[in-house]
């Protein structure tokens, strides 16, 4: 059994230094690689910053690319089933895309919710004309900084974020008006 004390035998005060010091070394060097490294995969897209341009592809298989939607106004939003305000959010979304018809594109993107769970809420969302994306795992929205849902971003008919928003209320959806008649 280990006692805390080194016997003669173990190590002599030369190799006890050399070790000591080779831990504190690592420690240093994890310490200030880990942040920098950490820091490097934060994502904090803000008006003008150019998101991400592959979305991914619908249940049809299409690819919805931000490139291929330059010219136009695209709503995009990250959503969940278990979040009541992502629920109200997407029929005002979709009387948006009904009303404005071809001048906007809105792709709603579930968000962190397993593939089986997100088919069987699509099916029960098939009156909804809005472009439906799954992102299981995050990977989509950590691309655009998201940590909470609803996130929404206003792109611009140049390809840039005009908007962005988190959450959904009577104030945010005043803001989302105003910006969006503002782009239009």
């Amino acid at each position: 059994m280990f006692s805390g004390k080194f016997s003669e035998n173990s190590m002599n005060d030369s190799q006890q230094r050399n070790t000591i010091g080779l831990i504190l070394l690592i420690s240093m060097l994890l310490v200030c690689i880990f942040p920098v490294s950490a820091k490097k995969n934060i994502v904090n897209l803000s008006e003008g910053d150019t998101p991400p341009h592959y979305l991914g592809k619908t249940a049809s298989g299409e690819k919805i690319n931000l490139e291929d939607l330059k010219g136009k106004v695209v709503i995009i939003s990250f959503w969940a089933s278990w979040c009541k305000p992502c629920l109200q959010e997407l029929p005002v979304l979709d009387s948006i895309q009904k009303k404005l018809g071809d001048k906007i594109k809105i792709i709603a993107i579930n968000y962190k919710q397993d593939r089986k769970l997100y088919r069987k809420i699509r099916h029960k969302l098939r009156d909804i004309s809005l472009t439906m994306l799954s992102d299981p795992m995050g990977s989509l929205g950590k691309k655009f900084g998201v940590k909470a849902i609803p996130n929404m971003f206003l792109i611009s008919k140049d390809g840039t974020i005009a908007y962005h928003g988190v959450g959904y209320g009577e104030e945010s959806l005043g803001k989302i008006i105003k910006k969006l008649n503002k782009e239009l």
